[in-house]
């Protein structure tokens, strides 16, 4: 399982990396984000703010709000900004702290710190240090800073709850937080958060705004304040992004928040929160493992199974509709994930040998035609290779943004949690009377 979360976690930051290091190196090829002067206007960052910063720092901006609206920078203080890149947030920090302050830019990619480095040494920011690292383990000592800032970060990490505490442990007791960043109305399917590129390009990385609230407070922080939305992906040049975050309801919040003096209860809850944690890792990893295995392994197992129930038909009518049964939930589930790749070749395979499979032991159980005893055994061999077929396409990265866009598409056509009860119910009972009418037509029609 570690191994596991290990190599998801820098798989993601490899895509993270690579993302940003081409928005630090060629800042004018086009992302599917806003960037550089243009997006800072746009965002709401005065212009007597970024007028007099190095281009250098500002070409390769690539935030999503105005922290800064939270108003919690004073001269003096020591900040921490996460996911500095090139600088534009960290220099307007050092800016606002002044000679006795200190502003430390944290950052992964290697060319983003360069480009800070020499942004602040033209801007002559002798105040302002960086650092390699990143949000989920932060090089500075427990309650070191007065002020941690980040701007659409939080959203790339793949342990928000770690990096949300580690923000708390830097923080000094009364230190305050501002943050701009990604948070959706609706969640993405867990399957999608499994492709690190995504997490780069798309909007699979963010939770919902409740949830990202919610795990603020968890965490520790008081007076957890949103203090305005704005529909970020709304700037972007690329149709399908615009799509993909229409869907989800994807946007900006700018919020701040405060860590509280400091009270035995930050020792007395710190055990709950770390166990919490761990339990919520443990399920999110179960949850993957368990969503793979229905995907990938079930059908052959449904198959496997129908072909040792196929061997007691012959002498147990009712083993016909649950060897039925079990086909059913095969081609089912072949179905649904070819529905999700938008490819149903394996389906329509597995749809032919489970009817097949269906006729065959039926005419045999009721003696029309006897010697097809041996028949349904090739409508199963048919399905495992729709199963195997199922699993060699499912290894081959597909296109995730029109899976989302076909997943929340079906979402939405759902209808309310009644009617989709009432479906439900209806479906059972159809399947139920479907399954009887089997049954029945074999004691119906067999010789007595």
């Amino acid at each position: 399982m570690v191994a596991f979360v290990s190599n998801k976690r820098e798989a993601i930051q490899r895509a993270v990396r690579d993302m940003y290091t081409a928005v630090a190196e060629t800042p004018g090829q086009g992302f599917h984000f806003p960037i550089g002067r243009k997006a800072c206007d746009v965002l709401g960052y005065p212009q007597q703010l970024t007028a007099d910063l190095p281009e250098a720092a500002v070409e390769s901006f690539a935030g999503v709000g105005y922290p800064f609206a939270a108003d919690v920078i004073r001269a003096g203080d020591c900040v921490l900004d996460i996911g500095s890149g090139s600088g534009t947030d960290a220099l307007i920090s050092a800016g606002i702290v002044g000679p006795r302050g200190t502003v430390y830019a944290l950052d992964i990619t290697g060319p983003m710190r360069a480009k800070l480095q020499a942004a602040a040494a033209s801007a002559g920011a002798t105040n302002l240090e960086t650092l390699e690292g990143d949000a989920e383990a932060i090089p500075l000592p427990d309650q070191s800073v007065d002020v941690v800032t980040t701007n659409g970060v939080l959203n790339l990490v793949p342990d928000k709850a770690r990096a949300i505490a580690e923000i708390y442990r830097v923080l000094k007791p009364g230190g305050r937080l501002q943050i701009a960043d990604i948070a959706l109305a609706r969640p993405v399917a867990e399957r999608f958060r499994q492709d690190p590129q995504m997490w780069a390009e798309c909007v699979v990385g963010a939770v919902e705004e409740e949830r990202y609230l919610a795990m603020l407070r968890e965490a520790g922080f008081d007076g957890v304040e949103p203090l305005g939305h704005f529909d970020y992906f709304g700037l972007s040049a690329n149709a399908k992004t615009r799509e993909v975050a229409g869907l989800f309801n994807a946007h900006a919040i700018t919020l701040r928040a405060v860590r509280p003096r400091l009270s035995t209860q930050d020792v007395a809850t710190s055990g709950r929160r770390a166990l919490r944690n761990l339990v919520r890792e443990v399920a999110g990893v179960a949850a993957a493992m368990v969503a793979w295995f229905v995907c990938a392994g079930v059908p052959a197992l449904m198959a496997a199974f129908g072909a040792i129930g196929a061997a007691g038909l012959t002498q147990h009518a009712f083993m016909f509709p649950a060897f039925a049964g079990l086909l059913g939930v095969s081609v089912w589930l072949l179905w649904r994930a070819g529905w999700r790749r938008d490819d149903l070749r394996p389906f329509w395979l597995a749809h032919a040998s489970a009817v097949f499979a269906i006729l065959t032991t039926w005419f045999a159980l009721v003696e029309i035609f006897p010697f097809m005893g041996w028949w349904p055994y090739l409508g199963v061999a048919g399905l495992i290779g729709a199963s195997l077929w199922n699993f060699s396409l499912a290894r081959v990265p597909g296109n995730c943004v029109a899976e989302m866009v076909r997943e929340a598409q079906w979402r939405a056509r759902r209808g309310s949690a009644v009617q989709r009860l009432t479906s439900a119910m209806l479906s059972g009972l159809l399947v139920a009377a479907a399954l009887y009418g089997l049954y029945a037509s074999v004691v119906a029609f067999s010789p007595a």
